[in-house]
Parts: C-alpha cells; structure tokens; sequence
C-alpha cells in the first residue's frame, strides 16, 4: 500500500473511531431505582366547603319565610304580643320590621349577600326593656316558625345560639337578663 493509501486509511480508521469516542452513553436506570409512579391515580381534590348556616337555612328566601311565621307566632304570644303590637298596627313599618328581621338573621347566618340597614340592636329596643324571659319566648317562637318551615333542628339549634351569642345582650335588660 502506497504512504498515500495507507494515510487515507488510517484517516478513515480515526474518523470512525472518534465520534465513537465523544458521543455520550446512553443513560442507564440505577438498580435499586423504582418505577415511576405514572400508574398512581392523581391525588383527589379537596373536599368542596360545608355549606354556610346561611345556606343550609335556606338563603335569604327562606329566611323571609321563617321571619313571616315568626312574626305570626309573636303576635299571638301573651309574653310579647305588646311588644309587636304597635309596629303591627302601621303596615309600612312591619314591613320595615320584617324586612330587618330577614337581614338581621341573614347576617347572624352569615350569609355573604346580606345587609342590615338598620339602627344597632341596643337602639333599636331602647327603652323597649326586653326581660329575658321574653327573649326565651322569642327563641321558642323562632324555634317553632323554623320547625314549621321545615328546617333543620341543628340548623335551628346553630342559629338559635347565634342569635344568644351574638344579640341577647343587646336587646335584653334589666332583671331577668
């Protein structure tokens, strides 16, 4: 073989041999790796939130519904029957009235869409020295207008200790309280 031959072969031979030599190996699972975990399910989504009192009440339509009984059952109640009986007597103020019991226990609820318009709770039964007998009446009443309206007697019971936690000692006085 002539030098030039000889040269183009060995050129030839290192041509071949040199992107063997640089070219990466192809990468190798460690022994004791395990398997990718592509056939687990996806973790589940959380739980949606519980229901607010105000929605397992009913919302603000059914509140409307318990605040018309209520007011029925307090017009015919000896213990507070004379505290209605005036706001009874002038329609445009029931309305007022009932239309502020319905945000009132709205709010209480904790219903987002809701908003009490009116005087705060203390000015709003100044001077009407309600006893805490008669505030026991009112619960009762309550109690029986949403036992007739079908609600709940947790959820009944979970407003009811609302309305004592965060009402009772605006509206109550003197003994009694």
């Amino acid at each position: 073989m002539s030098s030039r031959a000889l040269s183009a072969a060995a050129c030839l031979a290192l041509l071949t041999l040199i992107p063997a030599c640089g070219s990466p190996r192809p990468a190798e699972e460690p022994e004791n790796a395990e398997p990718a975990a592509a056939s687990e399910p996806p973790p589940a989504p959380p739980p949606p939130p519980a229901p607010s009192l105000y929605e397992r009440l009913g919302k603000s339509e059914a509140l409307a519904g318990v605040v018309e009984e209520l007011m029925g059952n307090v017009l015919a109640d000896h213990r507070l029957g004379k505290l209605f009986d005036r706001a009874h007597k002038d329609k445009a103020r029931w309305k007022q009235l009932t239309t502020r019991m319905v945000a009132e226990l709205c709010v209480v609820a904790g219903g987002a869409d809701c908003g009490y318009d009116g005087k705060p709770m203390k000015d709003a039964h100044a001077g009407l020295n309600v006893t805490g007998p008669q505030w026991d009446a009112f619960i009762e009443d309550l109690g029986i207008a949403l036992k007739t309206r079908g609600v709940d007697d947790a959820v009944a019971k979970a407003l009811e200790d609302k309305l004592e936690q965060q009402i009772r000692a605006d509206i109550v006085v003197g003994k009694g309280k």
